[in-house]
């Protein structure tokens, strides 16, 4: 006889509470929206760093062409290169016919003006000395501070003006960068009086001339052509019109060359006169310099 069991009860599931479920629910939408807010502040400060970045290179490399483009060449002194040649080009008897020629070049990057640009040519006469060692060295010691060269065996016995001019007069002459322009002049020279001939070329330069009125010549003792500035009235050098000599002892010319970047140089080129005399020079640049000429009238 077989015994029956009642059937088992099914299993009860338990459910959770519904405030239990909804709180993680809401923890994990809060969760979600923190770190979305997260995502969205670093992307911000991403962009924001970029931005910063680029305005840095921007404004770095706006800097960088101003200042070579600009500034640098704003700044930089005036400067042309002007190669005298003196040669003698012919001879009758013992007079030579020597041409002087004026080779300009503007190889900066500037603008340059050239309101005078004057020559000066010299008969140069040797004559044969000698000097002891000790001799020799005591008069370099006492030439130490002059500007002239000694040499112990010959010395200059003359050195007299034989042809002077201008090779520009117009005060707005000026060459734009890489412009060039080629002058010459003849003259005559007596080779039985000289042993060589020297030629001297001295000009002005300068960025700007709008202050400048008129270069008035004027001559030294010595015969050499002395150009004078003569501002204009509304200048700040006008000075009551009186022309201002190139010289360091100018105050108004000073001036005027630091505000305009301005100099004034010098180059020299020599020939022999023995023989044919045929032989071109070869030019002797110079530093450039401030001025040297003499002071106010």
């Amino acid at each position: 006889m077989q015994t029956q069991f009642p059937a088992s009860p099914p299993p009860v599931q338990q459910q959770e509470p519904a405030s239990s479920t909804t709180a993680t629910t809401s923890k994990a939408v809060e969760r979600l929206g923190w770190l979305t807010a997260a995502d969205a502040r670093a992307r911000v400060l991403r962009d924001a760093l970029q931005a910063f970045a680029l305005m840095i290179a921007a404004a770095w490399g706006l800097y960088t062409f101003l200042y070579k483009e600009v500034i640098v060449p704003r700044n930089r002194p005036a400067a042309l290169v002007v190669t005298p040649v003196l040669e003698a080009i012919g001879r009758r008897g013992d007079v030579v016919l020597a041409r002087a020629t004026f080779q300009m070049v503007n190889r900066s990057d500037s603008k340059v003006y050239v309101p005078a640009i004057w020559y000066s040519v010299r008969g140069l006469k040797l004559e044969s000395v000698e000097q002891e060692d000790t001799t020799y060295l005591r008069l370099n010691r006492e030439a130490a501070q002059r500007p002239y060269p000694t040499a112990r065996f010959s010395q200059y016995t003359a050195a007299d003006l034989v042809g002077m001019g201008k090779v520009g007069t117009q005060v707005e002459t000026w060459f734009e960068p890489g412009a060039e322009q080629r002058v010459e002049h003849l003259l005559y020279i007596p080779a039985d009086r000289y042993d060589a001939a020297q030629l001297q070329v001295q000009y002005l330069i300068s960025k700007d001339v709008r202050d400048v009125k008129e270069i008035r010549w004027r001559t030294t003792d010595e015969g050499d052509l002395d150009p004078r500035l003569v501002f204009n009235d509304g200048s700040r050098w006008f000075g009551g019109g009186a022309p201002a000599a190139m010289s360091d002892t100018s105050a108004r010319y000073l001036g005027w060359l630091r505000q305009t970047k301005a100099g004034v140089n010098y180059v020299t080129a020599t020939i022999p006169l023995w023989g044919s005399g045929s032989e071109a020079s070869l030019p002797s640049l110079s530093p450039a310099r401030n001025s040297e000429a003499a002071p106010d009238a």
